[in-house]
């Protein structure tokens, strides 16, 4: 069932946010019925995606339709970047023998683990 929580959590938005007490509070925009969080980012989304999993087949064994994504990712989109930064995006992705896509997709993914 893990695959199926992912699926769903890369279908529907999740809203993390900084709760001014500590912690994570989390909503989902097409499910306003889930509101959660955790002490941890990480806790926070494992929180969701419980509770996505919970609440889906709660809806399905009650024959209720999930509702459409309000938001669709694509997971491409344009970036306009210095010709300087496009170099050295390029050099590294050929010394890491990886894709440009790759590169790029790795440094944000780390980046925001680290803002996280």
């Amino acid at each position: 069932m893990k695959n199926a929580v992912k699926d769903l959590s890369s279908r529907y938005e999740i809203v993390i946010e900084p709760n001014e007490h500590g912690g994570y509070y989390v909503r989902i925009p097409d499910f306003p019925g889930i509101f959660t969080g955790g002490e941890t980012w990480e806790e926070a989304l494992r929180h969701a995606r419980e509770a996505l999993e919970a609440t889906v087949e709660a809806m399905r064994k009650q024959k209720i339709p999930l509702p459409e994504p309000k938001m669709k990712f694509s997971g491409q989109f344009n970036v306009r970047v210095p010709r300087e930064l496009h170099r050295k995006l390029v050099k590294m992705a050929k010394d890491e023998a990886v894709s440009l896509n790759a590169i790029i997709s790795h440094l944000l993914t780390e980046s925001l683990a680290k803002a996280s």
